[in-house]
């Protein structure tokens, strides 16, 4: 497995400010200018076969990092989920984390603190951890680190960021499979001082949320037991926690399942979602009807009236290869029509034949003669049709000669032909 490789395929959005007291919750969102840039990193140490991924490389718009550390005030344990299809091996892990509240310290440099990983077996409920199985701190000096990520808040100043944690584990853990299990990473704080250790994490809006989402629980925040992760953050979207796995496998011959989600009329919107328990999911293909298979990467959109059928399917890493799937689909006609004429000039009759009324409708009408004088383009918006009801538009030309004549009225585009005689169009067809 490459690492950067991989990395670099993850798109990497913004990484969101989070403004806490070093006493209090925690954790606030904001939306500034997407940026994007690769997650690289430099390890020796995770030259082994990648296990679990649970999505790297992902700050999330309305994602960020939240606190996970051990200090005297209190213990954040936030956890994620991860289940194998066979039998595995775990000998060292990549996370994502960071410091926050740095300017109360001295900046964008790493504090070098040791860090605690935690393995939890499932509450056998497979929402929450259960007990822990796995308890190892993990000294500074064993941890290979990169830097990745920085948000400095545009009115406080505060430096926020994120870097590239690599490890091997000082004792490895087989995990059985088909079993539900839950990971904790956090920083040991001695001093306890700020800025404080965090872990980064993104939403079910970037990179999917795999199995059940992150946990939290942190007494110091007034979460004694077991809480989902949303309830820390103002979206209160699903979140899960950046992290992978490497070690050995007994052997993934599960492919991964991929789901459809169809959703509109006129466009209809098209989102793929893969999910591999096993290696992870590789890529995903698609096409529509009789067109050749392209990667998924984001949503698709259909505006083609008519029938439809997406056809889709996805590999995991291990080369497992998902059987093709199928979804009909049907995308409505546009609920304009659009009837051209001539005479003076041209007018143009526009209906709304759906049922619901309609806005702020952008409409165009170009003539493409040689000759035309006057009136060779005129635009403008409709500002309400409601369902059933028409309204004309007009563009007086002066010209002659054969022309185009089209007219584009919201998604609508229609092309018929004429003859400019001075002020008249005749002949339209």
């Amino acid at each position: 497995m490459n690492q950067n490789n991989k990395l670099k395929q993850a798109v990497v959005l913004l990484l969101m400010a989070l403004m806490v007291a070093s006493s209090s919750v925690v954790v606030a969102n904001t939306s500034p200018t997407i940026v994007s840039t690769d997650a690289t990193m430099k390890s020796a140490a995770l030259n082994r076969d990648l296990v679990w991924d649970n999505v790297v490389g992902v700050a999330g718009y309305l994602g960020g990092i939240i606190v996970a550390t051990v200090r005297t005030e209190g213990i954040a344990f936030p956890a994620d989920d991860f289940k194998f299809d066979s039998e595995a091996t775990i000998d060292s892990l990549f996370w994502q984390g960071g410091y926050f509240q740095c300017q109360l310290a001295t900046g964008q440099h790493d504090y070098n603190w040791d860090w605690r990983v935690i393995f939890w077996s499932d509450d056998g409920t497979e929402n929450h951890p259960g007990s822990e199985i796995y308890n190892q701190t993990i000294p500074d000096a064993a941890i290979t680190r990169a830097f990745w990520y920085n948000y400095t808040h545009p009115t406080n100043g505060n430096t926020y960021w994120v870097a590239n944690y690599s490890t091997d584990l000082p004792e490895t853990i087989t995990f059985d499979a088909n079993t539900k299990y839950w990971i904790t990473i956090q920083t040991i704080q001695t001093p306890n001082t700020a800025p404080q250790g965090a872990w980064c994490r993104h939403n079910n809006t970037v990179g999917g949320i795999l199995l059940h989402e992150a946990e939290i629980k942190a007494a110091w925040w007034s979460y004694p037991e077991w809480t989902n992760i949303s309830v820390l953050v103002t979206d209160h979207l699903p979140h899960d926690l950046n992290f992978q796995l490497f070690g050995t496998s007994a052997g993934d011959a599960t492919p991964p399942v991929t789901t459809c989600e169809i959703t509109g009329t006129n466009p209809v919107t098209i989102t793929l979602t893969a999910a591999d328990a096993g290696s992870g999911v590789n890529y995903t293909k698609y096409k529509i009807d009789d067109g050749s298979y392209a990667t998924y990467t984001a949503p698709v959109q259909v505006t083609e009236a008519g029938d439809h059928v997406v056809y889709f399917y996805s590999v995991d890493l291990a080369g497992n290869i998902e059987a093709e799937k199928n979804e009909a689909f049907t995308v409505e006609a546009p609920p304009l029509t659009v009837t051209i004429k001539g005479g003076f000039g041209v007018s143009v009759t526009v209906k709304n034949t759906g049922t619901a009324d309609l806005a702020d409708i952008d409409w165009a009408i170009n003539l493409d003669g040689k000759f035309i004088f006057v009136g060779k383009a005129k635009s403008g918006t409709i500002d309400a049709l409601a369902a059933g009801e028409e309204v004309i538009l007009k563009d007086f030309v002066v010209g002659l000669g054969k022309t185009g004549i089209t007219v584009a009225v919201g998604d609508v585009e229609t092309t018929v032909s004429g003859t400019v005689l001075l002020v008249l169009v005749i002949g339209v067809a």
